[in-house]
């Protein structure tokens, strides 16, 4: 082969690997998560961040989730005492199964009550987990 010939094989690999890179998948940009998420700190306000996965009886129910863990992570911040209670139940035919659940959540110390305004909510676009921004009044 002469010089001409290797130029050849030389444009035709070089073809071949810029053909196979242009088939590779592009990975989608990941959505960071707002600065809140980490750091709900707010200009001296109390402030906290509550998360819920996606919950068995839809967003609402999620959002609701989420927000009370809010309000919780508020509540230890102001040295109060939080109890939570969740009873899950389960009963059965021979059609099926249903399953419920029911949760409270109470922060009290010396008669003081836990209020909070949600700033923010982000969802995250792979797990679809909500976090809820919520800083006290």
């Amino acid at each position: 082969m002469g010089g001409s010939g290797v130029r050849i094989v030389y444009v035709g690999i070089m073809a071949c690997l810029v053909a196979i890179g242009g088939c590779s998948p592009v990975a989608a940009p990941v959505k960071q998560p707002p600065a809140w998420v980490m750091n709900p700190s707010n200009g001296g306000k109390v402030a906290g961040v509550g998360s819920c996965r996606p919950h068995i009886n839809g967003f609402s129910a999620q959002r609701k989730v989420a927000i009370r863990r809010g309000l919780d992570e508020i509540a230890m911040q102001k040295g109060m005492t939080i109890s939570n209670v969740a009873l899950v139940g389960t009963s059965g035919t021979r059609a099926g199964t249903t399953t419920s659940m029911e949760s409270w959540s109470f922060q009290t110390v010396d008669n003081q009550k836990v209020t909070a305004v949600v700033k923010a909510s982000w969802r995250d676009p792979v797990t679809e987990e909500l976090f809820v921004w919520v800083i006290s009044n």
